[in-house]
């Protein structure tokens, strides 16, 4: 049926709406990152020492040379080195290497197969026997402290002579006699008041002794004298003797041929 057009002017429009679309979920949080693995420790230092002493034995008069060395590992930077010397007491010391006080010595750092060497020069002046060592300290890693003290004995001897006999007479030869010498070494043979006849040097043999011969001139001077022991690496010693006159014969002797 035809509904009339003024009947429609009370109609309303009705517009529909569709509901939201959900929003979408948030992403759940990433879990946190693992630390990285801590690395495994370096490899340590592993510094030493070792001392010598050369001549061993020493002599008195001479000199004694005491060498250190300081050698580091072959695995690590060795550093903070302090070596302590050892040196024995009743020995004056002729030279110290540089760095070194109060008996202490800086030293630095040492790369791996890396040493230091430090020599300390003795004057002995009396016999004795004794130890010289080393102490090694270090701020920084050692795979082994072993080997961080060093210890040698050391024995200084004293040269020494005798004339065999003590008395002789012009044209007499006496047999001079060495104890405790640098083996090989040549010792000169002198007395005076006097004259010396030309000789060879006596040659210590392995032990340190030698036996030796003087001429008392047929012409020289009676009375005292001394006879010296000279030579490279000990101090002069001596040893009296007397020359006496013809009539009186001295024990042992030995004639001139």
């Amino acid at each position: 049926m035809d509904v009339p057009s003024g009947e429609n002017a009370g109609l309303s429009s009705i517009t529909l709406h569709s509901p939201p679309s959900p929003a979408p979920p948030s992403p759940a949080p990433a879990p946190p990152a693992r630390p990285p693995a801590p690395l495994p420790p370096g490899p340590d230092a592993g510094p030493g020492v070792a001392v010598r002493a050369q001549p061993s034995p020493g002599y008195v008069g001479g000199r004694v040379v005491v060498t250190y060395t300081v050698r580091n590992g072959k695995n690590a930077l060795a550093t903070g080195l302090r070596l302590r010397l050892g040196l024995p007491a009743g020995i004056p010391v002729a030279t110290l290497p540089a760095g070194c006080a109060g008996g202490v010595c800086a030293l630095p750092d040492l790369a791996q197969g890396a040493s230091s060497v430090l020599r300390v020069v003795l004057a002995p002046d009396r016999a004795l026997r004794t130890n010289v060592t080393g102490t090694l300290t270090t701020t920084g890693t050692d795979a082994d402290r072993g080997d961080n003290v060093s210890r040698i004995p050391l024995r200084i001897l004293q040269p020494r002579i005798v004339s065999v006999p003590e008395v002789g007479k012009p044209g007499f030869v006496t047999s001079v006699r060495g104890k405790d010498f640098p083996p090989g070494v040549p010792v000169e043979l002198t007395w005076k008041p006097g004259i010396t006849a030309t000789a060879p040097p006596a040659r210590p043999i392995g032990d340190g002794s030698f036996i030796a011969q003087l001429l008392i001139l047929v012409k020289d001077r009676t009375g005292p004298r001394t006879i010296t022991a000279s030579g490279p690496g000990f101090s002069p010693v001596t040893t009296d003797f007397l020359v006496v006159g013809g009539t009186i014969t001295p024990p042992d002797e030995v004639g001139r041929r």
